[in-house]
């Protein structure tokens, strides 16, 4: 007869099977980008001992969420994995475009703030463009200009560049009212 110290044997416990690794989110920003343009590549993996990334950018980190920059040169086909687990996600590179030139270069008051009836000097300076309005009225075109304007209530500038291709753009400029 075997000795006992009195008491019901323990229950046996069981070991818990670890998590098994996931990947909760992978995904493109934009998922379509002209040559010469970024986009990001973000993931999310839960229960991960390691990532790994195909074709490979940077090396990876399991993460909950994590964002990094892509620049490939042509359509790629990206490939996340963890173990036992994989998702792809696509970029797709489209031709390059050329980036729109800024033709309002400057706009700014000496004063975000006057009193009733007191001048504030406006500047601007514009490059390729055909003609400009200063809410509503024509002004020269100059690589930089000045001017004064006598404000008597708060008021908004609004300059309206149309370029020689036909693309407009405009920039706004508060001047408060004490």
């Amino acid at each position: 007869m075997a000795a006992s110290c009195g008491g019901p044997a323990a229950p046996e416990k069981k070991a818990v099977p670890p998590a098994a690794a996931k990947i909760t989110n992978f995904y493109a920003s934009p998922p379509a980008i002209h040559k010469g343009e970024e986009a990001l590549l973000c993931y999310g993996v839960e229960d991960a001992k390691w990532v790994k990334l195909d074709p490979p950018v940077e090396k990876l980190m399991p993460s909950f969420t994590r964002c990094f920059s892509v620049k490939p040169e042509k359509t790629t086909h990206y490939t996340l994995s963890v173990e036992g687990s994989s998702r792809g996600v696509d970029v797709t590179v489209g031709p390059a475009v050329p980036k729109a030139v800024e033709m309002i270069r400057l706009f700014v008051a000496d004063k975000p703030e006057v009193a009733p009836g007191e001048r504030v000097t406006l500047c601007y300076g514009l490059v390729k463009a055909k003609s400009a309005e200063l809410n509503g009225k024509s002004v020269p075109v100059a690589e930089r200009r000045c001017f004064e304007e006598q404000v008597t209530a708060s008021t908004t500038f609004r300059l309206v560049v149309t370029g020689e291709d036909g693309r407009q753009q405009q920039a706004e400029l508060p001047v408060k009212v004490k």
